[in-house]
């Protein structure tokens, strides 16, 4: 176990040298004073034998948020801040690979490309803890992005808020995270209709989100009575989740004054406007981006940018990753510590890279004592405090166009939040 934590850490090392750096761990585990490094062919085997149930109880024993109520930059309105997504991690091209996760994405050239893994978290928006996680492939029955979701909802909550993207807002997912007690803020398609049941002070308005089953329904006995004269529509209130609908207009304007705008529209749970102005809840979603940040840490920080896991066969790349979540919550768990040992500091403020390289250093070491301790060394190279920066997603341009939008992210901007008030004539089912 030590050794494919070590594989995680020193991503871009093959075996042989990997088990070099942990020398100094692993010849007194294996209790021989004389103890030599194997070669790369008994490592994989050992690697083999473990499998992966190890793994995933050593993460289970390490998941959590890592941060309270409390905790600086960590929770709003009264409740920790989590956020559930997806990514994919690919793997080598093998046959077993192919077989065990699909084909690579289409779109690409016959034979190009790698197959890949989906990969689903919660994770805390504070400290980037990841608190539960789902693997499936990126095809077949049971292993969308929501499907995996829902078997994520045991690490939630009432004590939490879930923030998450257009992707969960559908029924299923909603009543899911709910049922665990915990309050959701969701953004919504823009065909998704949700009609007004009550309009609110703030400008929100209260809606229902209804069950897929009792709308059907209600559709079909809507266009039977259409097709009699003189019948009216059924327009008594659907079965379903009673959500607060916020519709708002984020407005970036550059130091040029360049402008930017973009109509939005989130569900919350949190039905009292006196409690959760709809103002700071559309303020609050931008903490989802939490997530994003956290991927890309474990996939470029720690597994190094463009690299693929380096086992070819599902049981072992399930273990890899499995190994990675491992490494990775370590690592945010330095980060929380250090936090909180000093009052008042926002973990975001700990560099994950700057931890990753200090655990590195100190496991190399023979000598432990000439180093500094980690959690001294991240604080004294704290990060300077979040700026105000765009940097709009453009993944479908011209890599011409993505680098001139990538070089004004760090001009300073400032962010206007509009709530649009409800309309009475929204549609409904």
């Amino acid at each position: 176990m030590v050794f494919v934590l070590g594989c995680c850490l020193f991503s871009e090392d093959a075996y042989g040298e990997v088990a070099r750096k942990l020398t100094g761990w692993l010849g007194p585990l294996a209790g021989r004073p004389a103890w030599r490094v194997p070669g790369s062919a008994a490592l994989a085997r050992a690697r083999r034998r473990l499998g992966t149930g190890p793994f995933e109880l050593l993460f289970t024993r390490l998941a959590g948020p890592l941060a309270g109520p409390g905790t600086p930059g960590a929770a709003a309105f009264g409740r920790v801040l989590m956020a559930i997504d997806g990514t994919s991690l690919e793997v080598p091209y093998t046959p077993a690979d192919v077989a065990g996760f699909g084909s690579p994405p289409s779109g690409r050239a016959a034979g190009a490309g790698y197959p890949q893994v989906q990969l689903v978290t919660v994770t805390a928006c504070g400290t980037r803890g990841l608190a539960g996680a789902a693997i499936g492939s990126r095809r077949g029955t049971g292993c969308s992005e929501q499907e995996l979701a829902r078997q994520l909802t045991g690490v939630l909550g009432p004590q939490m808020l879930v923030l998450a993207d257009r992707g969960f807002c559908g029924y299923p997912v909603v009543s899911a995270l709910t049922a665990t007690g915990a309050q959701v803020i969701i953004r919504v398609k823009s065909n998704q209709q949700l009609p007004v049941m009550r309009a609110l002070t703030d400008g929100s308005y209260l809606s229902v989100l209804p069950e897929p089953g009792a709308k059907r329904t209600l559709v079909e006995r809507n266009s039977k009575r259409r097709r009699r004269r003189g019948a009216a529509p059924d327009t008594s209130p659907l079965p379903g989740i009673t959500v607060r609908v916020i519709m708002f207009t984020l407005t970036v304007t550059g130091a040029g004054g360049s402008r930017r705008s973009e109509s939005c529209r989130l569900i919350t749970t949190l039905l009292d406007p006196a409690g959760a102005p709809a103002a700071e809840v559309a303020a609050c979603y931008a903490q989802r981006r939490e997530i994003e940040t956290g991927y890309r840490e474990l996939k470029v920080s720690l597994r190094g940018p463009g690299r693929v896991l380096r086992s070819k066969d599902p049981a072992m790349v399930r273990q890899e990753i499995w190994a990675m979540l491992c490494a990775c919550q370590l690592i945010h768990t330095q980060r929380a510590a250090a936090a909180a040992a000093c009052s008042d500091l926002d973990p975001d403020r700990i560099s994950f890279t700057v931890t990753l390289r200090a655990i590195r250093r100190q496991i190399t070491s023979r000598r432990p004592g000439r180093h500094a301790t980690v959690r001294s060394e991240i604080l004294g190279q704290l990060l300077p405090r979040r700026r105000s920066r765009s940097y709009p997603r453009l993944p479908l341009n011209p890599a011409a166009s993505r680098r001139k939008a990538r070089g004004g992210r760090s001009a300073a901007i400032t962010c206007t939040i509009s709530i649009t008030a409800a309309s009475t004539g929204l549609p409904g089912p």
